[in-house]
């Protein structure tokens, strides 16, 4: 056989042989590609669905979502309206992210302690620079771990008169207000947990103290930066400037956009006003379950990770996260509210699984009832993780249709009896006197005691309005001023019908005749 003839031998087999094996590798890569969309597909079909009709549901705009798993993105997708123009919310789409913006200043201090420029256990008058007797007993980690006795409603006043100060200096102003609020007094080295947005805001002071950088700009640098979050902004206009999506606020069921002064609080960034999207937040998510590191870079160690999400006390609160339970699966979680947004972000440890949602409308029926901290979208990212582990998605709750329905209809059936009662005692106060009235009426305690009540309302309402007495009242009635407005058009008929009331005794005491004489 010549040199030829045995070259072509050789071709043929290779050729042969090679025809033998490619069906074994072509039905490998089929099967493990239809393996991976018939489950993929399938459960993330289930997600689109899920949400579709949560969506529906719940009256929401727009929401955006991220699941992560490991050390990469398992799925991203907007869903429904960034804005009235119709512009779809897409994963790049900045939400408010809320109260999940606190385990980011967590980050930023512990970054700093593992540099040695923060000792978690030194009193945060080594930092602060105040002198304020209660500065000298509260250790760094106690505002982490929110032990440090701080109260949330004590914060609201602060919340409604730093809304319009400038960026540049008002997380200063407010985290002096706030030190001199609770530090002036001394104060006990142990206290329980209370959730209060004051000790993250201080927080953040203490970042700008120790690296004479700005707050935003320090969490640019060393957070947003590194984890790739190119649509992560400290500041609403910036995040306006890229996408924001609208904020919406509920008004008797609908959805109307918000651009009120409380739509972004400076003073309060490291509490609760960062701006994020579903792609960066799963970025993020990667960090936190990976050691600190997403890709080839670092935020943090692993040790520092792990500090973050451990509770002090069971039940409690790490730093910037608390554990619960999804369907006895214990999951490290936060919800976050601003007005017009709102968002819930899950981590299950055993499954190495994140989850984030946003949505861009909030009021006070989102939450819970006596239990705020749990919105819709907690509901939703509960219910995306019980599909991920194929389990049913449990129930929701009430939707937004059924909550106003109970709303409107108590509103419309008291305004329908106060409306009635007015125009009785207006026919009586206003109509002919009755001749055959046995006597005048004495103005007895329980007459004034009835013209009282007509009055009480509208008195509370004024001293709440018109001061901060109880500065929660305010809060009310950014969430929820449909109601609120409503409410103090109530307290307005009352005391107008208090008023005929006390024509009425006047009519009836002045011009009828006394028979009993």
């Amino acid at each position: 056989m010549t040199t030829k003839m045995k070259m072509r031998m050789r071709i043929l087999a290779i050729f042969l042989c090679g025809l033998s094996i490619l069906p074994l590798f072509s039905s490998a890569r089929s099967d493990g590609i239809k393996q991976a969309d018939r489950s993929g597909a399938s459960d993330f079909s289930d997600v689109d669905a899920y949400i579709a009709r949560e969506m529906k549901r719940q009256h929401l705009p727009g929401l955006s979502l991220g699941i992560v798993q490991g050390d990469r993105i398992l799925y991203l997708k907007g869903y429904g309206q960034a804005d009235s123009t119709g512009r779809p919310v897409t994963p790049d789409t900045p939400f408010g992210l809320g109260s999940i913006g606190k385990s980011m200043t967590a980050m930023a201090v512990l970054q700093l302690a593992e540099a040695g420029k923060i000792d978690l256990d030194a009193p945060i008058q080594r930092y602060i620079h105040a002198k304020f007797a209660g500065a000298a007993s509260i250790t760094v980690r106690q505002l982490l771990n929110q032990t440090s006795g701080f109260t949330q409603i004590s914060t609201f006043s602060n919340t409604l008169s730093s809304a319009n100060d400038p960026y540049r200096d008002a997380l200063e102003k407010n985290a002096m207000s706030y030190a001199e609020k609770f530090l002036k007094q001394p104060t006990p080295s142990e206290h329980p947990y209370r959730y209060s947005n004051a000790n993250y805001v201080l927080l953040g002071y203490i970042v700008q103290q120790v690296t004479g950088q700005s707050y935003g700009d320090y969490v640019k640098e060393h957070i947003f930066s590194p984890l790739s979050m190119q649509n992560s902004f400290v500041t609403l206009d910036e995040a306006a400037e890229h996408g924001l999506a609208t904020p919406y606020r509920r008004i008797f069921g609908y959805n109307f956009a918000y651009n009120g002064p409380y739509v972004y609080i400076a003073g309060d960034a490291p509490a609760g006003y960062l701006y994020t999207s579903a792609k960066d937040m799963s970025h993020y998510l990667i960090a936190q379950m990976n050691g600190g590191r997403f890709e080839d870079r670092s935020v943090l160690s692993s040790e520092g990770i792990r500090l973050m999400q451990t509770e002090p006390v069971p039940g409690t609160y790490a730093m910037g996260w608390m554990t619960t339970r999804i369907n006895g699966v214990p999951v490290i979680g936060q919800p976050g509210g601003s007005i017009g947004f709102q968002a819930q972000t899950y981590i299950v440890p055993e499954r190495q699984l994140g989850v984030i949602v946003f949505a861009n409308v909030l009021d006070a029926i989102d939450s819970t009832l006596f239990k705020s901290h749990i919105i819709t979208t907690t509901h939703i990212a509960t219910g995306v993780i019980n599909l991920l582990n194929d389990q049913p998605t449990g129930g929701s709750g009430l939707s937004i249709s059924q909550k106003y329905w109970l709303v409107n209809g108590l509103i419309l059936l008291f305004s329908a009896w106060l409306l009635y009662a007015f125009v009785r005692t207006a026919k009586r106060c206003l109509g002919p006197l009755n001749p055959d009235h046995s006597g005048r009426s004495e103005i007895s305690i329980k007459a004034i005691i009835n013209i009282v009540i007509h009055f009480a309302g509208l008195i509370i309402i004024l001293i709440l309005s018109l001061t901060q007495v109880v500065p929660v009242w305010h809060i009310a009635t950014i969430y929820q001023p449909d109601v609120l407005v409503w409410l103090k058009v109530v307290t307005a008929v009352l005391a107008l019908k208090g008023s005929l009331e006390i024509v009425r005794l006047v009519r009836i005491n002045l011009f009828l005749p006394d028979r009993g004489s």
